[in-house]
């Protein structure tokens, strides 16, 4: 039997090498397998779902150097927000869209604040009290922080949440138009007083 020691020499050292790099993959592959790192950057929020309810919050227009502390946030039935006012006229506005998704008429009844800085005051536009949400539909209501008329600079930043309670409307919530009856009510409940008192109800 004729060995070549030279050829066996020569298949050796070229398996040896396919040997070595399958098993320098096999390790690589398992190491990794063993050794991930999930990372997640950014922010997730878990949004209750209810048939109304705050779904958006969004700086619309800052004047005079205005801007966010921090960022903004929302909830439910509350909006928070974090604002600094460098000059005396500084003003930031925010958007809040609320959405009615039932088939029902919602208003929202009242409006309640948590607000740090007395010197810097906020006024809601475009919502009045007792207004009608429509069903399946979304109300967009301004907020807008600017300095009170008699405060200074001295403490420029505002932490302010503000809280909607949304409810189906009653009689003693709605407006009422009162131009053209003469009677001294607002609202629904107190016209149907003063006219069961007209009608000798007592």
């Amino acid at each position: 039997m004729n060995i070549n020691i030279e050829k066996l020499k020569k298949y050796f050292i070229k398996y040896k090498i396919f040997l070595l790099l399958l098993l320098i993959c096999f390790i690589t592959i398992v190491s990794s397998a063993y050794d991930q790192k999930m990372l997640i950057t950014g922010k997730a929020y878990a949004r209750v779902d209810e048939i109304i309810r705050v779904v958006d919050l969004k700086m619309l227009s800052v004047q005079n150097g205005a801007f966010e502390t921090y960022n903004s946030r929302y909830g439910k039935d509350s909006v928070n927000m974090f604002v600094t006012l460098p000059q005396a006229d500084s003003t930031i506005t925010y958007e809040v869209t609320i959405e009615n998704k039932s088939d029902k008429i919602y208003v929202i009844s009242e409006i309640n604040d948590e607000i740090e800085n007395q010197n810097i005051q906020y006024t809601l536009d475009d919502y009045q009290l007792g207004e009608v949400i429509s069903p399946k539909s979304k109300k967009t209501i301004h907020i807008t922080f600017r300095y009170s008329a008699s405060s200074g600079l001295e403490n420029n930043k505002q932490t302010a949440m503000i809280y909607f309670k949304f409810v189906r409307p009653y009689a003693a919530i709605v407006s009422y138009d009162n131009s053209k009856s003469g009677s001294p009510c607002h609202d629904v409940q107190c016209a149907l007083d003063d006219l069961y008192r007209i009608l000798g109800g007592g």
